[in-house]
């Protein structure tokens, strides 16, 4: 037996909102007792009265994780300002949580201590899936699922993102226990008898002739093709208008191939660095990695959370899954406007009203392509998560 249990709380009173939200989750478990759970809330909810609800109700249970742009559920499709939960209860899969702190000043230290605190003397390769949070600002996000790789085996998929305060970019917040923690990472570990499968898409189609990146550190790109980077948009955006193209998540995003690599993630430019032409993303380029400029519109965007899903159902290794966790770009949720909501309902109509599923809007999303387990960090990207043990 593998259940989960969502609860979807819209009242502005923190209290009010888990009451609310765990009444729901209540109700779909019946006399089960959760073992494991998400918590995904809106920034200005009081999240350690929050997390401290739900432990007196369920003293054992293992929490974690964080703050949002934008909240999604089956219970009550996409909300703004809310508060989510996904509770889990198992007799064939077991689940353990880990922190680690400090990803500011070491991403790759802090999500290999998140991990080694979550094994609790099981082996890496013991993990069927890892649901995984981090802090989304002043943290690189390709650093610390560098970390997570690195301290689990190869075949562990990593899914998750990076945690959002509404677009004010002053600071985001992660859970662990009853813990409201910055600078984090947490994880929840799955083990057992646990079937995954996993789906990425970005509505977004690389364009344009393909060049080779020659020479990046960490955030920043100075040389496409032996030349500054910021001419590389000159074609597609002209001079005057690279500028713009460049300090928005949501215009100028590149395809990025790894070397030998067929598919892509996205890289989104944050701006440029000065007189010398290089240019800041929310993300590390790779050297020698193959680049393509893209382009979009609202229509492809939508149809990209269903792609994602229907790469996640082409792929479940079983025959029904129990539940779906999915996370979206917050810069996905800032350029559909006031189609948003149709995301998540075309989402929907996809893995069917039945399934219990949760998501939200991050500043990052976390996850392998399909038919891989190696993870990545993406940018503008929907993920689409299925699990079960059927």
């Amino acid at each position: 037996m593998f259940k989960a249990a969502v609860g979807h709380g819209i009242d502005p009173d923190s209290y009010g909102a888990v009451t609310e939200a765990l009444a729901q989750c209540q109700q779909s478990l019946g006399e089960d007792i959760p073992q494991a759970g998400i918590v995904i809330a809106a920034i200005d909810f009081e999240h350690v009265k929050i997390l401290e609800h739900i432990r007196s109700v369920y003293p054992d249970i293992v929490l974690v994780g964080g703050t949002s742009v934008g909240e999604m559920s089956s219970t009550l499709a996409f909300q703004q300002d809310s508060l989510t939960i996904m509770l889990f209860c198992s007799d064939e899969v077991t689940f353990s949580a880990g922190v680690g702190r400090q990803a500011d000043k070491d991403e790759l230290s802090a999500a290999r201590s998140a991990i080694d605190s979550a094994l609790d003397g099981q082996a890496p390769n013991d993990i069927k899936l890892c649901y995984a949070l981090g802090e989304g600002l002043g943290v690189d996000g390709v650093a610390l699922v560098q970390g997570l790789r690195d301290a689990t085996h190869q075949s562990v998929p990593i899914i998750g993102g990076l945690t959002a305060d509404d677009y004010r970019f002053e600071s985001t917040y992660q859970f662990f226990g009853t813990e409201v923690l910055q600078n984090a990472v947490v994880v929840l570990t799955f083990f057992g008898n646990l079937k995954v499968s996993y789906g990425v898409a970005t509505g977004q189609q690389p364009t344009g002739h393909k060049a080779t990146v020659t020479r990046s550190e960490s955030y920043t790109l100075y040389e496409i093709d032996g030349q500054p980077a910021k001419s590389f948009y000159a074609p597609y955006f002209g001079d005057q208008e690279v500028k713009s193209a460049a300090s928005s998540a949501w215009i100028g995003a590149i395809a990025v191939y790894e070397p030998g690599a067929e598919d892509f993630y996205l890289r989104a430019p944050n701006g440029e660095t000065g007189s010398d032409g290089s240019i800041n993303y929310f993300g590390h380029v790779p050297e020698s990695a193959t680049i393509q400029v893209t382009e979009m519109n609202r229509e492809s965007l939508l149809q990209s959370a269903q792609e994602a899903f229907d790469k996640a159902k082409a792929a479940y290794p079983g025959t029904l899954p129990s539940a779906a966790l999915m996370v979206s770009c917050a810069s996905r949720m800032k350029n559909l406007g006031t189609q948003v909501k149709k995301e998540y309902q075309l989402a929907e109509e996809l893995v069917g009203k039945g399934l219990p599923n949760m998501g939200f809007y991050a500043y990052g999303e976390i996850s392998p392509f399909t038919d891989q387990t190696t993870s990545h960090f993406h940018n503008e990207t929907f993920t689409a998560l299925l699990l079960g043990t059927q």
